[in-house]
């Protein structure tokens, strides 16, 4: 300072020193300030007059008292002669809080005195925005090494290059094993082409970042399912770049969708594949073997006599046995078959890759006597079996809707077989089917428009021809078209339910016809006999129903006789039981219609309240001159007859069209007849002249 004051005067030097960018602070060998410049001033916050009397440095600066750094940095300097840089201090008593300072101290002389020059700068920015990075780079320590989710970074060529512990505990690898691996050496086989191809595409920088699920393979083995994020950065020192990998385990929400999806796609009970499933495994055995020119074949396997198991033994016991032929019949097919459940006892396999029907006939028959297999089941041992249809693509269908429908036909021929059968299936079944769906559809249609109309067969007294009875026999008559024989809809009315409704209707419109048969007789009409179907006899409420139709025409129980088939006595259940003991004991007359083709036992007739039994015409037919009077059905009539009269049981016979078929019956004591030898089934309107006549 000498030197510069010397050279170029005083005030050119103290301008020079207070235009300097640092501040400047002389002390003397006594501690005290001797010259400051306005820098340090500044920086100090100290009013101009603050150095007279040459305070103390500690009463400016803290931080130089006697046991602070700055004081031993100035005994030090001043001992030695030795710099001391970089010492930096806290400066407090500033109205934004206390601030940091630099200093690099100097030892010089200036007229034989020692000085120290404390050459200061203020770092308080520089220090806050170190200790933000430290805090940074601690937090991101932290966040890295504890993060919940894997966190890597990687080289562009995917070496791992530094691994957080999240990240090792999901591939049950160490850290350091981590190191000294690639990424794709962690990667699932199956998953590792799209992922390379990602991190291409990430390297060359036409992605900035991408997201998949994909699977790693662990140390021990396992498969892990992870949710990948990966982006690229550059090194803020060297510029390489660096990938950034964020590793998430969704093993277990991959195992909920999973168990989700096999609901969805597989059976409840058995957990074979459901109808959405075997809908797309068919699809594509379809599609395969239409690349290959092979076959598929389909089958429909329904089980014989289950509603048995399941009436007689228990829900429970009837679940178990769909278990167990679920399991039979998966083990006795190829990994590539498929066998689903399509609900209730009914099954559908599926055969890919075949080279004809000679291939699925040999399945088929390898699945039934997989099935004819001892199964005990609730103390007793039963033995299931099943009938199976056969479908072939592209023989039979080219689409899987097509083979289903198909398969399902065919099975119902193998059904008609009695069961524990298998059958092709051929074109005359769709026909078939067809036309039952018309029948049906056009059933449902009659009874809406009110196609159907009844026709009554007298039912005669031999001995003086008087008409003590009548028969309602149902005919259709479809609006625009030819009337339909019962034989041909009735059987399809019984299997679809439809003929309980139709059956309402008969017994309804039989009832108000006798009414008017009543007046017309001045209250002494013939009987009506009106027939009833099984499924009718079935519902709960039958009794019930009869008696309001029989208060709402004002008919007397008397004049209604209901016909029931013999098989129906062998049901012997106990609502068929309840409803013939209710009609009965409201006046109804209960009748056996077709009686002796069945295979009822006398204790039946004694345990039902039976009034009648009606002889089948197919006994009665052969009765003629010359041909079966001393035959089989010759005899079995006379059993009936006499069977009839001996339990007090009114007879009638049907199918009577020959006096010589009269005079046999009435020789026998069998005094009712209907048949065409006295009339055919003829409308109300007939009946009521013929009844008119018959009362003149």
């Amino acid at each position: 300072m000498e030197a510069i004051a010397g050279g170029i005067g005083e005030d050119l030097a103290q301008q020079v020193i207070d235009g300097m960018p640092a501040g400047l602070l002389v002390v003397d060998a006594e501690g005290r300030v001797r010259s400051i410049n306005s820098t340090m001033s500044a920086m100090l916050g100290i009013p101009d007059d603050a150095l007279a009397g040459l305070p103390p440095l500690e009463t400016l600066i803290p931080a130089a008292a006697p046991g602070e750094r700055l004081a031993a940095a100035l005994e030090t300097a001043r001992g030695t002669g030795a710099a001391q840089d970089g010492v930096v201090v806290p400066v407090d008593g500033h109205a934004d809080g206390v601030r940091w300072f630099e200093f690099n101290i100097r030892r010089t002389r200036q007229a034989g005195d020692a000085l120290l020059l404390l050459i200061g700068q203020d770092v308080t920015f520089r220090r806050q925005a170190r200790l933000r990075l430290q805090e940074s780079e601690e937090f991101f320590r932290l966040i890295f090494s504890q993060a919940a989710i894997g966190i890597a970074l990687l080289s562009r060529e995917g070496r791992f290059l530094r691994v957080n512990r999240k990240l090792s505990r999901i591939v049950g690898y160490t850290e350091i094993d981590l190191l000294q691996r690639f990424f794709h050496q962690i990667t699932h086989p199956d998953e590792l082409d799209e992922d390379k191809a990602q991190f291409a595409r990430l390297v060359a920088g036409e992605e900035r970042d991408f997201r998949r699920e994909t699977r790693y393979r662990c140390q021990d083995g396992r498969t892990v399912w992870v949710a990948l994020s990966a982006s690229s950065m550059r090194e803020a020192a060297s510029g390489q770049l660096r990938l950034i990998v964020a590793v998430e385990d969704i093993s277990r929400r991959k195992e909920a969708e999973e168990a989700l999806l096999r609901m969805a796609s597989h059976d409840a009970l058995t957990g074979l594949p459901n109808r959405m499933l075997l809908q797309d495994r068919l699809d594509r055995a379809i599609a395969q073997a239409h690349r290959a020119r092979r076959k598929v074949g389909v089958m429909f396997i329904d089980l014989d006599r289950f509603k048995h198991v399941n009436d007689s033994l228990g829900h429970e016991a009837g679940d178990r046995l769909i278990v167990e032929i679920a399991r039979r019949l998966g083990g006795a097919l190829r990994d590539s078959d498929t066998v689903a459940r399509q609900g209730g006892d009914e099954f559908v396999v599926v055969l890919p890759d075949l080279g004809g029907p000679d291939d699925a006939a040999l399945v088929a028959a390898k699945l039934l006597d997989s099935l004819f297999q001892p199964l005990p089941l609730c103390g007793q041992e039963v033995f299931p079996s099943g009938s199976i249809g056969i479908a072939m693509y592209p023989d039979d269908g080219g689409d899987s809707a097509s083979l289903l429908k198909a398969a399902d036909s065919a099975m119902y021929r193998a059904k008609t077989s009695g069961g524990n059968h298998y059958a092709f299936y051929a074109a005359d079944l769709a026909t078939k089917a067809e036309q039952h769906l018309r029948i049906e559809n056009g059933l449902q249609r009659g009874l809406l428009r009110n196609e159907f109309v009844l026709h009554y067969q007298p039912q005669v007294d031999a001995a003086s021809g008087r008409i003590v009875g009548v028969e309602a026999l149902l005919r259709w008559q479809p609006e625009g078209g030819a009337m339909v024989a019962p034989d041909e809809f009735i059987p399809l009315a019984e299997e679809t339910g439809l003929i309980v409704p139709i059956g309402e209707w008969v017994l309804e419109e039989a009832l108000r016809q006798q009414a008017r048969f009543a007046r017309l007789t001045g209250g002494a009409p013939p009987r009506m006999s009106v027939n009833m179907s099984a499924r009718q006899f079935r519902e709960q409420d039958l009794a019930a129903k009869v008696e309001r139709l029989l208060l709402d025409t004002g008919c007397a129980p008397s004049w209604l006789t209901l016909e029931i088939t013999e098989s129906m006595l062998m049901e012997n259940t106990a609502d068929v039981a309840a409803a013939m003991a209710r009609l009965s004991s409201i006046g109804v007359h209960l009748a056996v219609d077709d009686f002796g083709t069945g295979y009822s036992s006398l204790a039946n007739l004694k345990r039902f309240p039976i009034h009648c039994l009606k002889i089948d015409r197919s006994f009665v037919s052969d009765i003629a001159a010359g041909t079966g009077i001393d035959g089989d059905d010759a005899a079995i009539v006379k059993a009936v007859i006499a069977l009839a009269q001996s339990m007090k049981l009114d007879v009638i016979a049907e199918g009577v069209e020959s006096a010589a078929q009269l005079d046999f019956l009435g020789a026998h004591g069998c005094r009712r007849m209907q048949g065409y030898y006295f009339s055919r089934p003829v409308t109300a309107e007939k009946v009521e002249a013929l009844l008119q006549e018959q009362e003149a």
